[in-house]
This record gives structure tokens, sequence and C-alpha cells, in this order.
């Protein structure tokens, strides 16, 4: 996207009182930029669903921190775990 539209982009992440981090980042010789989220999701802003299935997946893994990537198709592919030992 153009700066312009990843500024507005922006705006519209920030009127959505999102909290959590933005990276903007160009490749070099290039004229546009991308803008990645990372935003922080409280368990008790989720509906009733994702909240068990959060609470499950900490309970199987034991962890700490989970961060789930998605593969070439954007289906999850793997997770990793971060965990006391």
């Amino acid at each position: 996207m153009t700066i312009d539209e990843a500024l507005g982009k922006i705006r519209e992440w920030y009127d959505d009182d999102m909290v959590g981090n933005l990276i903007v980042f160009r490749a070099p010789r290039s004229q546009n930029v991308d803008v990645i989220a990372e935003e922080t999701i409280k368990l008790f802003e989720m509906d009733r669903e994702a909240q068990e299935l959060v609470r499950k997946l900490f309970s199987l893994f034991g962890s700490d921190k989970l961060e789930v990537a998605p593969d070439k198709n954007g289906y999850p592919d793997r997770i990793k775990v971060v965990r006391r030992v």
C-alpha cells in the first residue's frame, strides 16, 4: 500500500482502541509499505468459546506463551511454545 494508505490504516487501528504494536516496513527499492499489527487481546474481551479454547491450549502445552503460525496457504501449521522447565 502507499504511505498515505498505511497512515489511514494506522488511524483506523488507533481509533478502534487496539492495544499492541504496529510495524511499518518497506522492501528495498519499493515505493509501497506493509503494516503488521501485533495486538494484545485480554481473555475477558473474548467470547466464552474462545476463552475456553485458549485455556485448553495453555493447559495442553503447559505454556506461559503460545504463538501460532500459518503455512503458505493460511492454515495453522506450527505452534511456538514458551514455558518454564
